[in-house]
C-alpha cells in the first residue's frame, strides 16, 4: 500500500508540473540555463503573472520581518534598494504589516511595513509591481485603508490590492465580502478610479474558502502559503492550485521556509531546497520577508541557479519534512504561533 500511495504521489506532482510547463510556470530546466549562468547585474528568470500580462521574477520580496519593524528603516531601506539592484520587480506590503515591539502594540506598528517601503517608492516606484492587501472586510473600512496605504506608499496607485488572510472560518459568511457596503465594491470602485490596477486574495489556513472565492469571483492573483510540508494536512497544492492555474491566475507562494522553521531541529531542510519545491510547481514567484543582506543575497542565488526538480526529487523533500509537518504548516494552526497576517 505504502508504494501504491508513493507511486500515485509521484503521478500527481508529474501532472502538476506539466500543468506549469504548459503555462510557462515551470519551464524545462534547459529554458533557465542562459539566465541562471548570466553575470548581469539586476538578472532573474521571470514567469507570468498571470491574466496581468506582467513579468515576475521567480523571487519576490515579502515586506515582513525587518521591514515590518520599527526601529529598522535604515535596514529596510537597504534591503529594498538592494533588492530591486538584484533584480526583484515585485514588492509585497499589508496596512496591517508591523510587528509589536516592547511597550508598541500591534495597532500601532500596522503600518511600518508600508512606510518603509514608501520611502524608496518615492523614487523607484516605476521599478516594481506593487502589491498591498486590505484587512477590512466592508466597503468604508477597506477604502479608508486604501487612502492610508497609497499616502504611506508615497504613490498614486497600486499595482494589486488583495483581500488580506481570509480565514476558513470566513467560508459562511463570503455573501458580506459581495454586500454592497462589502469589500469587493471597495475594490471594484478602486479600479474603476485608477487607484488600483489588478484584484486578488490572500490567505493561510483553509484551502476550501479561498476556492470558494475565486470559483465565485475573477480575481486576478492568490498569494497562497504552500511549502514542502503541504500535502500533509489541507494541502493547497492539490485543492486549490489546480483550480488557481485553470483561470490564468498570478500565484504567488508564501511561507517557503515557515519562517525560519525549516532551519530547526538540526536542519530539516535547506533554503535551496525549500525555494526550489515550490518553484517547481504552477507558481509565478514566492516572496521572503528578510532579516539581512546576507538572507537577500542567498535567495537570490538560489533563484537565478534553479532548475527544476523531478517528481522524485520532490518525494525525497516531503519525506524529509514529514517528520516535522506540524511546525512547518504552524499557519493552518497545527501548532502555536502569534497571531500572522
Amino acid at each position: 500500500m505504502k508504494q501504491k500511495t508513493k507511486d500515485s504521489r509521484r503521478d500527481f506532482l508529474r501532472k502538476v508540473i506539466a500543468s506549469g510547463v504548459m503555462l510557462g510556470l515551470a519551464p524545462y530546466a534547459g529554458k533557465w540555463q542562459a539566465l541562471a549562468s548570466s553575470p548581469a547585474r539586476g538578472t532573474l528568470p521571470l514567469r507570468p503573472l498571470g491574466k496581468t500580462g506582467y513579468q515576475v521574477g521567480i523571487y519576490s520580496l515579502g515586506a515582513q520581518a525587518a521591514i515590518e519593524t520599527p526601529g529598522k528603516e535604515e535596514l529596510a531601506e537597504e534591503l529594498l534598494n538592494r533588492a530591486i539592484d538584484l533584480g526583484i520587480n515585485y514588492i509585497d506590503t499589508a496596512a496591517a504589516y508591523g510587528r509589536a515591539l516592547g511597550s508598541m502594540t500591534r495597532a500601532d506598528a500596522m503600518g511600518t511595513s508600508e512606510r518603509n517601503v514608501g520611502k524608496v517608492m518615492k523614487t523607484r516606484r516605476n521599478e516594481v509591481f506593487l502589491a498591498s492587501k486590505t484587512h477590512d472586510r466592508s466597503y468604508d473600512g477597506s477604502m479608508r485603508l486604501l487612502e492610508t496605504s497609497l499616502k504611506n506608499l508615497q504613490t498614486d496607485h497600486l499595482d494589486l490590492w488583495q483581500i488580506h488572510n481570509v480565514r476558513g472560518n470566513e467560508l459562511e459568511n463570503l455573501d458580506r465580502f459581495f454586500a454592497p457596503d462589502g469589500v469587493i465594491r471597495a475594490m471594484e470602485k478602486a479600479r474603476s478610479e485608477g487607484m488600483v490596477r489588478f484584484l486578488g486574495i490572500t490567505g493561510h489556513e483553509n484551502a476550501e474558502v479561498l476556492r470558494t472565492l475565486i470559483e465565485r469571483y475573477p480575481f486576478d492573483n492568490i498569494l497562497m502559503a504552500v511549502n514542502a510540508a503541504d500535502k500533509f494536512h489541507d494541502s493547497f497544492i492539490e485543492n486549490l492550485l489546480p483550480v488557481a492555474v485553470e483561470k490564468n491566475m498570478g500565484i504567488v507562494g508564501m511561507k517557503i521556509p515557515a519562517r525560519d522553521r525549516i532551519f530547526a531541529h538540526g536542519g530539516i531542510i535547506s533554503m535551496k531546497e525549500a525555494m526550489d519545491y515550490v518553484l517547481t510547481l504552477p507558481v509565478s514567484t514566492v516572496v521572503v520577508g528578510l532579516d539581512n543582506i546576507e538572507e537577500l543575497e542567498e535567495n537570490i542565488r538560489i533563484a537565478r541557479e534553479f532548475t527544476p526538480l523531478t517528481a522524485d526529487e520532490l518525494l525525497a523533500i516531503e519525506e524529509k519534512v514529514e517528520p516535522y509537518y506540524k511546525d512547518l504548516l504552524f499557519f493552518r494552526g497545527l501548532s502555536d504561533w502569534p497571531p500572522d497576517w
